[in-house]
This record gives C-alpha cells, sequence and structure tokens, in this order.
C-alpha cells in the first residue's frame, strides 16, 4: 500500500547508512528506531556479520537502515566479507550516521573508518554519540569536539545518545528525517526488514549462544537452517550450529544437553513472536574446522555473495 505524503511539505524518503567500528550499538539503535528486532544484539564485537535494512515509516517519512558489520582488520574471509559489505553499503546510502561510543575518545579504528568516509563519501553525514550514560560530564565537550573533528562536522551535525534506554533516539531521527531527499517510499507501510524469516530464524538462535557464551565460542559459531516446514498453526525449523573445534562443540550441548536445551527455548520463544505461530526448534551442532575461512560454507550462511 502506498503512503500518502504529509499535507506540508514533501515526502522524504531514503537511504541510510549505520557505520562505525564493532560494539559502538548500531544494531541496538537500529531496533529501537524500527521498533522490532531486525538485528540480533550482543556485548561481543562483530555480532553483525551482513548488512541489514530495517525500514521506519511514518506518515510523513520513510527510513530504511542499513546496519553494516563493524569496519575492523579482518583475519579472515569471513571478516572481509564483512568489511566489504560495509563498504559497498556505501554506494547505497543516501546519508551516513556514523556511529560512535561516546564514552571514549576517537581510537585508530575510528581514524580507519573517517578516513574510509573522507575517501569515498559525498552524501550528508550525521555523527551519533551513543552510550552517553557512561561518559563523565567533563568529557562531553573534549570528546564531542575529537569526533567532529576527525570526521569533518560541527556541532549541528552531533546527536548524543543512549540507544539502550532511548535517550535523544527521537531527536536523533528528526536530524536524518531534515537531511532526506524528497521522494516517495521505497517499501509497503508493514515492511520493517528486507531479512527472511529464516535468516531471521538463524540469527536469534546466534543470539542466544552470543549472549550465554564466553571468549572461547561466539567469533566461531554460525547457525544454518535446513528445515523449515508449515504445518497448519505449526512451524517446524531445524537448525544446524556450526562450531570450528569439538571442545566449544561439547560447550554448547552442555552436561546431558541442558546448554542446548536453554539455547533453543530462549531462541524458539522469539521466533515465535517473530512468525506469529507456535514454533517446534530442533538444533544439531556441527563440528567445521576453519568454516570462516570456506567460500563455499560463508556463501550458504549468506554472508557473502
Amino acid at each position: 500500500m502506498p503512503i500518502e505524503p504529509a499535507a506540508s511539505g514533501g515526502y522524504r524518503a531514503g537511504y541510510v547508512a549505520l557505520l562505525g567500528k564493532p560494539n559502538v550499538g548500531k544494531s541496538t539503535l537500529l531496533n529501537r528506531i524500527v521498533g522490532q528486532k531486525v538485528s540480533i544484539v550482543s556485548n561481543k564485537p562483530q555480532t553483525t556479520r551482513r548488512r541489514v535494512i530495517g525500514i521506519c515509516t511514518t506518515p510523513n517519512y520513510q527510513i530504511a537502515f542499513i546496519d553494516t558489520p563493524g569496519i575492523h582488520e579482518p583475519h579472515t574471509q569471513l571478516g572481509k566479507a564483512m568489511v566489504e559489505q560495509a563498504r559497498m553499503s556505501l554506494g547505497d546510502a543516501d546519508q551516513v550516521v556514523y556511529v560512535a561510543d561516546g564514552s571514549h575518545h576517537p581510537g585508530e579504528q575510528d581514524r580507519e573508518v573517517a578516513k574510509l568516509l573522507k575517501e569515498d563519501l559525498k552524501i550528508p553525514m550525521v555523527l551519533c554519540m551513543n552510550k552517553m550514560d557512561l561518559l563523565k560530564a567533563e568529557d562531553v565537550e573534549r570528546n564531542a569536539d575529537a569526533f567532529c573533528t576527525l570526521l569533518g562536522l560541527t556541532q549541528n551535525d552531533l546527536m548524543l545518545t543512549t540507544a539502550t534506554k532511548g535517550h535523544n533516539v527521537d531527536k536523533l531521527v528528526e536530524m536524518i528525517v531534515s537531511k532526506l531527499p524528497e521522494r516517495q517510499p521505497m517499501y509497503a507501510d508493514d515492511e520493517f526488514t528486507d531479512q527472511s524469516s529464516r535468516f531471521l530464524a538463524a540469527e536469534l538462535v546466534r543470539e542466544k549462544i552470543l549472549q550465554a557464551t564466553r571468549e572461547e565460542v561466539p567469533h566461531s559459531v554460525a547457525v544454518m537452517v535446513d528445515e523449515w516446514e508449515e504445518e497448519g498453526s505449526l512451524t517446524r525449523i531445524g537448525a544446524t550450529i556450526l562450531v570450528e573445534r569439538a571442545s566449544q562443540r561439547a560447550i554448547l550441548i552442555g552436561k546431558q544437553g541442558q546448554f542446548l536445551k536453554k539455547i533453543g527455548t530462549e531462541a524458539r520463544l522469539e521466533i515465535e513472536e517473530l512468525v506469529g505461530k507456535k514454533v517446534y526448534l530442533q538444533l544439531h551442532v556441527k563440528v567445521s574446522e576453519d568454516w570462516r575461512m570456506s567460500p563455499r560454507i560463508l556463501q550458504e550462511l549468506e554472508y557473502s555473495d
């Protein structure tokens, strides 16, 4: 269904890339604005592995946010694919929101991303300094000046936010909308993402694993949906969890399978919200050594083209 433009002024719409280094809160910000879980979140760096579009639609504007993997120095084929997806997103964007951890002074990774933006970008940009609840009052001006100088922006392009609590997120959206072109919406008003239910279900399983495991496991885990059957009011899903070592498989299964059961229960409840049906979820854990270096597996997981 097309959306009628606002009575005053033209309708505004566009693609907005969320860029920044890993673990600055891009996915949390996206989910907060869209009002749906589009990207999974955890306190582990590099949680987002491929670009995800989250769509926010109102009678006055439509923003298609492109949530990108955090830009980092890649050491695997997976890492290279993630950084390439972030770079490619710039070509589709009408605007960039640079999301920074505002509680810290700019670091080397911030400087690398800023260099990329200055080299490749000729479109409007907004600076979102997130995690401001962790910043001491006396450091606000110093950090804000440093990030604005790094990106070549002024204080008029800056918004201080705490995405986890929603602080100033509405003001950030107003700032973004003011820089969007006048255009008709790109998506129907009931769409909130371009991701398939299968991919979102796999990501929800991976999210529960990231939230429950420590350093040895998170970056070595991927989830692949093998089966998806609709049986009336029930959806049957079979998924394989990939790990790189037998020790990781043992951790995920747990004593008498209890850890895997816990992961499955938590994921199933969120998948049921996603699909609006009862879900039967069956999980298997498989060792696939060095899967992050395999182009074939990365394609099967939809992490690369």
